[in-house]
């Protein structure tokens, strides 16, 4: 009876874990340029996207230096996505999976090619970032009372088309070449 329980309770973890390494699987690794260029596929999801991170002390975001612009009505937007967001107007990150591990073959695939067309500068470093992409530049919020306003871009000025919203555990800071 006890070996039965063993064996049950070695073979449930053994679940787990390649549940945690299918699903860190599932999850698309993407540059920026891709992340945006496929925002229909990936609007909602969850990814990890990679590129030269920016920390300001009004905003931060991901950025590639890849010469793609969004254009959204009369607004046009960077290859940026913010990494910053209001909770109150954002539902919940998704929580890294228990027993998350990063792919850091795929990761390095795509820094090598962000590194192609980008390069760091004073304040930036290179990382991935796991969350759930959100591109819907022109938003309606609601103030209350009945008011709502609409909004463009994401971060400070609304300089960004899409958005990341992810745990604060959810970066990977790294080397590149």
């Amino acid at each position: 009876m006890r070996q039965a329980l063993i064996l049950a309770v070695a073979l449930s973890s053994a679940a787990a874990l390649h549940a945690a390494d299918e699903h860190a699987a599932n999850v698309p690794i993407l540059t920026v340029c891709q992340a945006l260029r496929g925002a229909a596929q990936y609007s909602g999801q969850t990814v990890i996207v990679v590129g030269r991170a920016v920390d300001a002390p009004e905003d931060a975001w991901i950025d590639e230096g890849c010469g793609l612009v969004l254009a959204f009505g009369d607004h046009r937007f960077p290859a940026a996505i913010s990494t910053k967001y209001d909770a109150s107007e954002t539902a919940e990150p998704p929580a890294l999976p228990k027993g998350f591990k990063w792919d850091k073959k795929a990761i390095e695939r795509a820094l090598a090619e962000v590194e192609s067309t980008s390069h760091l500068q004073p304040k930036t470093s290179w990382c991935a970032a796991y969350g759930r992409l959100e591109v819907d530049p022109v938003r309606r919020i609601d103030l209350g009372n009945g008011r709502f306003a609409e909004t463009v871009g994401y971060g400070h000025g609304g300089g960004a088309a899409a958005q990341l919203v992810g745990p604060a555990d959810g970066v990977l800071h790294l080397k590149g070449k």
